[in-house]
């Protein structure tokens, strides 16, 4: 089984209070103060992985060889969202693939997971040393695209939105990762929702074509998955007539 994740996240308004210096009572502003507060001390506005909340995790399920089953999202409080996606992984324990999961998503996660004594037995197994979860250079267990693109750190300020759309992908066309807070804060929790699984359909997709370059896949089973994807997807879902779309394109060229 394989598992393509993507977290959002907002800050952790009640962490940030205690930490930086807010004058703010806004929800939205006090976010945009700490941001602000960040950028001065740092010279970037993204906040350490502690003051990360979680409020979203989707994924792509696709079966051993890599055909598309289902896309979704884990729901709840933050503290239910990671445990049900930890349960997942230990008892399923797929193929993780993502887009910057080993240097953002799983890292948060373990951190946000003390506040709540999760555990995760599977992802920290070392039986075998050199194929684990944690293994950077096997691909057996997690694949982060943006590790293997970019050579282990070789190409620096790799995006998931400028790489999809270099490679015919929609990418991100309606929110932004920067929005999301907004997003939570208004009350918009589907959209973010809807967000994230645009966002692991476009690491999905991306990581066919990664199979495809390795030769791991045939091009007429890439054509094939796609084909399987774009009949899968919901129709109510905001994103599904753009991937239709693109798919489509991208079947012209089969």
């Amino acid at each position: 089984m394989v598992c393509v994740f993507d977290c959002e996240t907002i800050p952790d308004l009640e962490l940030v209070k205690k930490n930086y210096e807010i004058t703010q009572d806004d929800e939205i502003l006090i976010c945009e103060e700490a941001f602000d507060y960040q950028e001065k001390q740092t010279g970037s506005s993204f906040l350490p992985i502690p003051f990360h909340q979680v409020v979203t995790i989707s994924a792509v399920i696709a079966d051993d060889y890599g055909k598309f089953i289902k896309v979704g999202t884990f729901k709840g409080s933050e503290e239910e969202i990671i445990r049900d996606f930890f349960k997942f992984i230990d008892t399923k324990k797929p193929k993780l693939i993502s887009f910057n999961g080993r240097g953002f998503d799983m890292p948060m996660l373990f951190v946000r997971a003390l506040k709540y004594n999760l555990s995760l037995p599977a992802y920290f197994d070392n039986t075998n040393k050199w194929e684990n979860y944690r293994s950077r250079y096997s691909e057996n267990f997690h694949i982060d695209l943006i590790e293997v693109l970019g050579s282990y750190g070789a190409v620096r300020g790799l995006k998931l939105d400028v790489v999809a759309s270099m490679a015919g992908l929609p990418g991100k066309f309606d929110v932004h990762g920067d929005d999301v807070y907004k997003l939570y804060f208004d009350g918009e929790g589907k959209k973010i929702e809807e967000y994230c699984e645009s966002d692991v359909l476009n690491t999905y997709w991306l990581w066919l074509k990664y199979e495809l370059l390795k030769g791991n896949i045939l091009k007429s089973d890439y054509y094939t998955y796609l084909e399987i994807m774009a009949e899968a997807l919901e129709d109510q879902k905001y994103y599904t007539e753009v991937f239709r779309n693109y798919i489509k394109k991208e079947l012209l060229n089969a």
